[in-house]
């Protein structure tokens, strides 16, 4: 089966919830899914087309650009039998940006549904352990959101002069020989 007879198997099989699609120019497949019917069409893809890896979950945020929703998942699925790719893109509205769990289809999605959390703030409903990933537990705020301030923490070792100095080398601990 080819990459097109899936699209338009997915697009008999779920009518609009396939909003729009695209081929690359390497032949990979590009679905955007509306979020009520995600789960289904995710089921599908894993059960029926035999996508058994997912390979990538990532976050957009869109911004700066005229469009909604602002925000998008992104997964990258490969079918290890049958050697192709496809990429599914998800909404997400910006005031709610919440997503259903894929986790119980492909236990691969474990971390990146919780760097979802962490880093763009979007919640993954049926997640069994959603905590922050990368940032400390009392952070707040999500990195990887383009309205995120930059300036939020104070430079390291500004308030340890004594430990500072430490840190910076001389001008002969530059010059020396470090075979020496």
């Amino acid at each position: 089966m080819t990459n097109e007879a899936i699209k338009e198997q997915l697009e008999a099989t779920f009518g609009s919830a396939i909003t729009h699609s695209e081929m690359t120019s390497h032949g990979e497949l590009i679905l955007h899914v509306a979020l009520e019917q995600f789960l289904a069409v995710m089921e599908d893809l894993k059960q029926n087309k035999d996508f058994d890896y997912l390979s990538q979950i990532t976050g957009v945020d869109y911004l700066e650009q005229d469009r909604e929703p602002r925000f998008d998942v992104v997964y990258e699925l490969y079918s290890l039998t049958k050697d192709r790719h496809i990429r599914i893109h998800v909404g997400l509205p910006e005031d709610e940006p919440t997503i259903p769990s894929v986790y119980h289809l492909w236990r691969g999605a474990d971390f990146p549904e919780r760097e979802l959390y962490d880093m763009f703030g979007f919640t993954v409903t049926g997640h069994p352990n959603m905590k922050r990933l990368i940032m400390p537990e009392g952070w707040e705020g999500h990195p990887l959101l383009k309205d995120y301030p930059l300036t939020v923490e104070e430079v390291a070792f500004s308030f340890n002069p004594d430990h500072k100095s430490e840190l910076i080398k001389t001008q002969e601990d530059v010059k020396a020989d470090p075979w020496a």
